[in-house]
């Protein structure tokens, strides 16, 4: 669920920022990139914390 609402959340900040940018004021903007930014960092989190990284499924010695 939070993974959802983070993606539905970064491509609404990326509508905001790039085809109706015109149309925004400038504390819209600079809210929707801040948006952006966490929210990509989130998904990243999120995806290396599912286990979908093989990399950590055959432990070191």
């Amino acid at each position: 669920m939070l993974m959802w609402a983070t993606a539905v959340a970064f491509l609404l900040s990326l509508v905001t920022v790039g085809p109706l940018r015109d149309n925004s004021p400038s504390w819209l903007l600079s809210g929707a990139e801040l948006v952006a930014v966490i929210c990509l960092f989130a998904l990243v989190c999120l995806l290396e914390s599912s286990g979908g990284n093989t990399d950590r499924s055959t432990p070191t010695s």
